[in-house]
């Protein structure tokens, strides 16, 4: 059985090593501590006492004294922490990945008696790689400065720690003889240095240069020495194998077995050196030794995985060979832990079978923010970390576990001898959803669950200075609803503005979600409830706080109402009615140029901000248009080739990429479909014009070298006013209308045809939309027909070939009603249908009216 005395002791690995670089070791901690005060809160610089009690374990005591607060705790990272915990606690400020309230009143303000304070975990894990890459690939030293007092503050333990890897890499190769020339282009840019990190590709944005190599391992050894300074552990990269793909044909030594490691979505990947061949111990030493120069510390925790998302073992013995990895790791740095991320099957039976448990930890990532606290899996008796995945790519759609995260301490109780140590945030984009993060931070000081209402007017109060009673019931609208999923699914349920266009598009990437589990008109509500606060209380707009998520949740009622508005324009040219179908183009082309408006008027919104820290990277004007080409490549396309899977992985809603990239895209389609209305085309000669073309533009957009700015545009009011009064009676009937998307289940069992009684959602005459939707099952559903009757009389149907499955084509049926009978005792619908294979596959029948 697992030890939670070990975790305590020999996991957290607190003592700084005396090997760090010189500046970390002079800082004593209480002065590291004082340092955060003057950094974070400058104006308490002076009042805050901290003292060093070793006595006082896990526990942070914070009291009053004579002119401000003594926080006493065992070490630095505790007192950090007890800090933190008092500015959000009893200060009652605020700090996030989006906007600060830090302004503190004088004299400091003080418990009426000492508080005692500790966190149930042993580990706090901050990023996975994609984090790295999605959300910090281009921050410089004042923002990584930023960041590493924010996780102190916030209780975090552990960070993981990849800047400074591109100069490793080039020294452990050289030094094997690898020509230098090969090993720069190895290296990729820093937009796409996760994936290098985790063996999925090679020098993918590169070649950097040797100062931009450089400058980033200096950026490497200052996060490192920053966080052991503040009592933190920098996780490292540990050496599991990798090799460039040419390797072999560079380099000779003896004993060498390499496996093969084909593709990762169209990218070339390393190559893998068998962990038991005679050659890997030496290679892993020189790794460690060039490791050790980079970053000025032996490491004490290691990430890295094998066969991460299709990496092909051959017929290694994994068992073995991970005994081999960890072997080399203590060899390193005796008492080092490798860290292994828990996802897509990995880590293996097999793997686990190798590894030392005490010292090994595994971060399990959870992506199901629903139900992600039941039914978890365990190591074997390896320590595992609990890890929210609720972001995927950086997305920038309201997205999270509110509900979840309230009631996550008595779910996991059952997990406490079962290897359970901590928690940590893995999601790929940070610096969205201050909600669902706010509510994690806190969640880490408490094993209790937590009630979402008072603990959202305490959020209000704390991020806003004050809780209006119309953003408290905002805040909970949404809790309970777009921040509620009802099933897992990975990341944001995503805008239709960010997608390739089509007629039958629901969600913008491949592996993401398109599942409308809220309802629009929820959305709306939260959005006014918002503006009546900033209305009443215009000074709450000038707080970065408040202000953001103005913007962000009316920017959210736009993205969603997107979804349906299509369906307008899609009637109006089913119809064939060229007024209508130009008025409803009309209305949906300008949700997406007023979203990109209202985006323009803060800075945490603009594709600026991003460019702007990429183009620092550079200092030559060829450095700087690798650099802006890379940032927005990730964003986009991923990929300078015909775009294919990963096309919009990191979609983002941000004032000029929506302006340029997705607002276009939108156009030409619905130019192409006029032609097809005016009959100047066929359908299938104006999907092939706008397909090509749509590429061309795509790839054409990382390069087009613009340069967007970095401040913002417009009052965030005024446009949020204007945007919402102009959509008005649009998002009135939409959600009116939306109120019906609830979908009616279906089962393949219950065989042909499905019927599905809809006498409460057919109220009018009019066109009715039927949309049939796959949700689980081995086999897609064909549909022949859809009939619409009224008892026994059929009054409208539709009759054509559809498919619905993990991709969709001509499954949605209209039915046009002429004319309404209410003296009926139903109206039943139903469809002709049969399964592509066998099983019992289930899904959904979304019927609705459209908007006249």
């Amino acid at each position: 059985m697992f030890s939670h005395a070990f975790a305590a002791g020999a996991l957290l690995g607190t003592a700084i090593s005396p090997l760090v670089c010189v500046s970390a070791a002079e800082r004593s901690p209480v002065a590291a501590a004082e340092d955060v005060v003057a950094r974070v809160t400058p104006s308490a610089k002076g009042s805050v006492l901290f003292h060093l009690n070793p006595d006082q374990g896990n526990k942070i005591t914070i009291s009053g004294i004579a002119g401000g607060i003594r926080v006493e705790a065992s070490d630095v990272r505790r007192l950090v922490a007890g800090y933190g915990w008092y500015l959000k606690n009893i200060a009652k400020v605020h700090f996030s990945w989006n906007g600060n309230r830090i302004t503190l009143p004088s004299p400091l303000p003080v418990p009426a008696s000492p508080v005692t304070v500790e966190s149930p975990w042993n580990i706090v894990f901050a990023y996975n790689y994609c984090t790295l890459s999605y959300t910090a690939a281009f921050w410089d030293w004042n923002r990584w400065q930023r960041e590493i007092d924010f996780l102190a503050l916030n209780g975090f333990t552990h960070a993981l720690v990849t800047a400074g890897l591109e100069k490793t890499w080039e020294d452990f190769l050289t030094g094997l003889g690898y020509p230098r020339e090969k090993a720069l282009r190895f290296i990729p840019n820093p937009a796409f240095a996760a994936w290098w990190n985790m063996g999925n590709l090679e020098g993918h944005g590169g070649p950097l240069s040797q100062q931009q190599i450089n400058k980033m391992a200096q950026m490497g050894r200052r996060i490192v020495s920053r966080m052991e300074q503040l009592g933190m552990t920098p996780v490292l990269q540990g050496y599991v194998g990798f090799v460039p793909s040419d390797f072999q044909e560079n380099v000779r030594i003896d004993g060498l077995k390499l496996i093969p490691q084909g593709e990762w979505v169209n990218f070339r990947r390393p190559w893998v050196v068998d962990p038991t061949c005679e050659a890997f111990p030496k290679l892993a030493a020189d790794w460690y030794k060039a490791l050790r120069k980079v970053y000025g510390i032996p490491g004490k925790m290691f990430g890295g995985d094998l066969f991460h998302e299709g990496g092909r073992k051959g017929d290694i013995d994994v068992t073995q060979a991970a005994q081999e990895v960890q072997k080399a790791m203590q060899k390193a740095s005796p008492g080092a832990f490798w860290v292994i991320q828990a996802w897509g099957g990995n880590p293996t039976r097999e793997l686990l079978s190798g590894l030392d448990p005490e010292r090994a930890l595994v971060l399990q990532l959870t992506k199901d923010m629903a139900n992600g606290g039941k039914n978890l899996r365990t190591f074997n008796g390896i320590p595992w970390v609990w890890c929210e995945l609720a972001n995927f790519g950086g997305n920038t759609g309201m997205y999270g576990g509110v509900p979840l995260l309230s009631r996550l301490g008595s779910e996991l109780s059952g997990y406490k001898d079962k290897g359970l140590v901590g928690m940590g945030t893995l999601s790929e984009g940070l610096e969205t959803n201050p909600l669902h993060y706010a509510l994690f931070s806190d969640r880490l000081w408490t094993r209790e669950d937590i009630s979402v209402r008072e603990w959202l007017g305490k959020y209000a109060r704390q991020r806003y200075g004050f809780a209006p009673k119309a953003v408290v019931k905002a805040l909970e609208v949404l809790s309970f609803s777009i921040y509620n999923p009802v099933r897992s699914q990975e990341g944001c349920t995503e805008s239709i503005i960010c997608a390739r266009p089509s007629w039958n598009v629901r969600k913008a990437s491949t592996w993401s979600s398109g599942e409308r589990y809220y309802h629009l008109g929820d959305i709306v509500k939260a959005a006014r409830g918002y503006l009546k606060a900033a209305n009443d209380q215009p000074n709450l707009v000038k707080k970065e706080t408040f202000r953001y998520d103005l913007v962000d949740v009316v920017r959210q009622a736009l993205a969603d109402a997107a979804f349906y508005q299509l369906q307008q324009v899609r009637s109006a040219f089913d119809s064939g009615d060229l007024a209508a179908y130009r008025k409803q183009v009309k209305r949906f082309l300008s949700l997406i140029s007023d979203m990109d408006a209202l985006l323009a008027t803060d800075s945490q919104f603009l594709l600026g901000t991003w460019q702007k820290r990429a183009l620092d990277w550079g200092d030559s004007r060829q450095e700087k248009a690798l650099m802006d080409k890379s940032a927005k490549m990730l964003i986009t396309t991923w990929i300078d080739q015909v775009p294919r899977s990963l096309n919009d992985y990191s979609n983002r809603q941000w004032a000029g990429l929506v302006s340029d990239f997705y607002l276009p895209r939108w156009k030409n389609f619905f130019e192409f479909q006029m032609d097809v209305l005016t009959g100047k085309k066929t359908r299938d000669a104006a999907h092939a014009a706008f397909m090509d073309k749509m590429v061309r533009d795509e790839l054409a957009f990382a390069g087009n070298g613009k340069i967007y700015s970095v401040k913002p545009a417009g009052d965030t009011l005024a446009v949020a006013n204007r945007v919402m009064n102009t959509h008005r009676e649009m998002l009135d009937a939409l959600s009116a209308e939306e109120k019906h998307s609830s979908g009616s289940p279906w089962e393949l069992q219950q065989g042909s045809p499905l019927q599905f009684d809809v006498t409460d959602q057919v109220t009018a005459s009019g066109t009715y939309t039927a949309t049939f939707q796959w949700k689980n099952g081995p086999s897609a559903l064909k549909i022949h027909s859809v009939r619409l009757y009224e008892g026994n009389r059929e009054v409208a149907s539709d009759v054509h070939e559809g498919r619905t499955g993990v991709e969709n084509k001509d499954n949605i049926y209209r039915l046009e009603l002429k004319k309404y009978r209410t003296n009926l005792d139903s109206y039943i619908l139903k469809a002709e249908v049969s399964g592509v294979s066998q099983g019992a596959s289930k899904g959904e029948m979304v019927l609705k009216k459209l908007v006249d």
